[in-house]
């Protein structure tokens, strides 16, 4: 309320505090009270926010966080603009999050594009693959031998690798062969001989393996697309002409496992009545374009060993 000196009372917006009005009885000019009022305050919703981005980037949780307290400042900082203040740092918040999230799922999609992936692989694997010695590798007591198809591939000790990847299917492996910086393997393993299996019969169960090994691969996420895969699928079948003595055929499978999916080369060979070898040489699928030819060179060099 202000007092005019001509005796008139009157009330004054309070955005008009400090400035100069005029009386509406005499028309005098008269300066109105300053009100006083308390500083504003930074939103410590807002400064958490950039805070966040910053400490959880390429984390994406941490990141996605700092998105929501930088919105949640926002809206709390519309509703009291006069007491409290950090648009900016919102906003800020905000920017950082989305661009750290955004950068964290392209890197973690695309975790070869930077090496990280390879990188990471050779520290883990590299220690389990023997690259010493010839290139052919004799496996007498099996009845067969295969070729490295360079000195960068070695034999995995033990014939079962630790790569979260694949290792579920590798299972009871007669020899196992991997390329760790291109991240390829070639397996041999045999079938018991059945009597009356045929070619279409081992084709169909080794289908019907991948499906039910995938299916009950025991991942340590909770998601269960990375849980349950697809199943497998086939691609192509043809036969093979003879080779040391024995009939062949070869397939070519796509499945989906840890995310990847994955090319498998498969060739079946047997002699008589004998057992079934076999043979499976496979890559993540980006990768078949710079390993196929060594991996073809590997198939190729299969042979069975004089009986």
């Amino acid at each position: 309320m202000i007092t005019c000196a001509c005796g008139a009372r009157f009330e004054v917006d309070d955005t008009l505090a400090g400035q100069e009005v005029l009386c509406p009885d005499c028309q005098q000019p008269l300066k109105t009270p300053a009100v006083d009022r308390p500083p504003q305050l930074t939103s410590g919703w807002a400064l958490a926010s950039v805070v966040l981005a910053l400490v959880g980037a390429f984390t994406v949780f941490g990141s996605l966080v700092a998105v929501l307290l930088g919105v949640i400042a926002l809206v709390s900082i519309s509703r009291n603009r006069r007491q409290v203040s950090g648009t900016g740092f919102a906003v800020f918040g905000i920017c950082l999050g989305l661009l750290f999230t955004g950068l964290t799922l392209f890197a973690l999609n695309t975790a070869d594009v930077f090496g990280l992936e390879t990188w990471l692989r050779e520290r883990t694997l590299s220690k389990q693959v023997d690259t010493s010695g010839p290139l052919e590798v004799v496996v007498g007591v099996k009845g067969f031998a295969i070729t490295r198809p360079t000195e960068k591939w070695g034999q995995v000790r033990g014939n079962q690798s630790e790569d979260p990847a694949v290792a579920f299917l590798q299972k009871n492996l007669a020899l196992l062969l991997m390329q760790v910086t291109h991240h390829a393997f070639v397996d041999v393993r045999t079938m018991p001989a059945v009597a009356g299996r045929t070619f279409d019969q081992c084709q169909t169960e080794i289908l019907a393996e991948f499906e039910n090994t995938l299916k009950h691969a025991n991942f340590d996420d909770d998601d269960d697309e990375f849980r349950q895969v697809n199943h497998a699928r086939l691609v192509a079948s043809r036969q093979l002409g003879m080779k040391d003595g024995a009939e062949g055929r070869e397939l070519e499978v796509d499945i989906r496992c840890a995310r990847q999916s994955w090319r498998f080369l498969i060739r079946l060979y047997r002699r008589g009545n004998g057992p079934f070898y076999v043979v499976r040489a496979y890559t993540p699928k980006r990768n078949v374009g710079r390993i196929q030819d060594e991996l073809q060179t590997a198939l190729d060099s299969f042979r069975l060993l004089p009986r």
